[in-house]
């Protein structure tokens, strides 16, 4: 999640949804302390009355794999 420290008030509310502790505190505002631990299901987001929180998606190409068969 990208945290937009502008819009943040520090109210809490994600960090206190985060079921992974992936958020904390910094300065008085909610930080992304440990993205390793970040599960990406969006609960913070939702929660946030301001809309400080958005989780990007990354898009990523992969390969073609076409399956042959022996008939």
């Amino acid at each position: 999640p990208q945290i937009d420290q502008m819009k943040c008030t520090g109210c809490g509310d994600c960090i206190t949804k985060c079921s992974t502790d992936a958020l904390g505190w910094q300065s008085g505002k909610a930080v992304l302390l440990h993205p390793e631990l970040c599960m990406y299901c969006a609960d913070c987001e939702d929660v946030c009355p301001v809309g400080a929180i958005e989780l990007p998606f990354l898009i990523v190409k992969g390969e073609t794999r076409t399956e042959t068969t022996d008939e």
